[in-house]
């Protein structure tokens, strides 16, 4: 397969998947009146990031230890920074203070965990263990505790979608929302998959190390079903789904990937990214949620900001 064919293919998914995931699992939502947040925050977040734990087990029992941590980094670095100015630049982000401040706080201390736990050199099984059962505390959290704010602003939302749903036929059973949630995940990872492989090829070209193609390419690559998730929620209006995505998904990166990764087998962690690469993650996370709260929306210019900070990072990298 030529490498025009291996992108296009995986962009083609990409696009699929993430229409149909939103589609569904709003539609998911509004039928089980559940709050749209906390579907963003588990069944869109950890599936659109079914791609990261693919291609980290990979690397991982191939060697290639600076892929496993730069897709993991690069990816959050990408999922705060790119995948919410996307969503702020196609429609205003709205922010529910409470919810943000707490599902922040949470991956603010998840990143400085996973910072801690690679300061010595290398995340051992037993480190991995940590990071696996902090991931499901936070998921059992995510279910039995939603915000109480995010709950009273979502009823008015949960009726209207359901509406629109009846509106546009989408009066499927429950057995087909979960079908069409499950495909559109396997879209989103295969197209992952394809587009990464071509990239990567592509950027081989160019001699470029393991760990900048960790950060940038692979990183951007994984993250893409998240870009294209949060761009289809946002150009759909659910705004709580987008951000919802960014912030479970970028947990379940730091705890669920790390952690299922570093059980296969132990991951070395280079200079660069203890160096640098981690505070630049923390200052971006703590970063972002200030800016949430402090602006009660993340609308154009918002998202212009966090462009302009991912680009400069990307340069940065040389």
């Amino acid at each position: 397969m030529t490498l025009a064919l291996l992108l296009l293919s995986g962009i083609t998914l990409l696009l699929l998947g993430g229409h149909y995931l939103v589609r569904h699992a709003v539609e998911l939502a509004a039928k089980l009146n559940v709050p749209p947040l906390v579907i963003g925050l588990t069944i869109v977040a950890f599936g659109t990031s079914a791609p990261e734990l693919v291609i980290s087990v990979g690397a991982v029992l191939t060697g290639h230890d600076d892929i496993v941590i730069g897709n993991i980094i690069g990816s959050n670095i990408a999922n705060l920074l790119l995948v919410l100015a996307v969503s702020a630049l196609i429609f205003p982000v709205r922010v529910v203070r409470r919810t943000v401040g707490r599902e922040g706080a949470i991956l603010t201390g998840a990143t400085v965990l996973f910072g801690w736990l690679c300061w010595n050199g290398q995340v051992s099984p037993v480190e991995g263990g940590v990071l696996l059962a902090s991931l499901g505390a936070y998921t059992a959290f995510a279910f039995l505790a939603p915000s109480k704010a995010a709950a009273g602003q979502a009823e008015e939302e949960i009726a209207a979608m359901a509406g629109a749903a009846a509106g546009h036929g989408l009066r499927g059973s429950l057995m087909v929302n979960i079908l069409a949630i499950a495909l559109s995940l396997a879209a989103l990872a295969g197209g992952s998959q394809l587009f990464v492989d071509g990239a990567v090829r592509l950027s081989l070209l160019f001699g470029v190390s393991e760990a900048v193609i960790g950060l940038t390419v692979v990183a951007v690559g994984t993250a893409a079903p998240e870009i294209v998730t949060a761009a289809a929620a946002a150009w759909n209006r659910h705004t709580d789904v987008a951000i919802g995505n960014v912030i479970g998904s970028s947990i379940f990166n730091l705890l669920g990937i790390a952690g299922a990764t570093a059980l296969v087998s132990p991951i070395d962690v280079g200079a660069q990214f203890i160096e640098t690469d981690i505070g630049i993650l923390l200052a971006a996370s703590a970063g972002v949620v200030v800016l949430a709260l402090a602006l009660g929306r993340l609308g154009r210019r918002a998202g212009l900001l966090l462009l302009t900070a991912y680009a400069a990072y990307i340069l940065q990298l040389g």
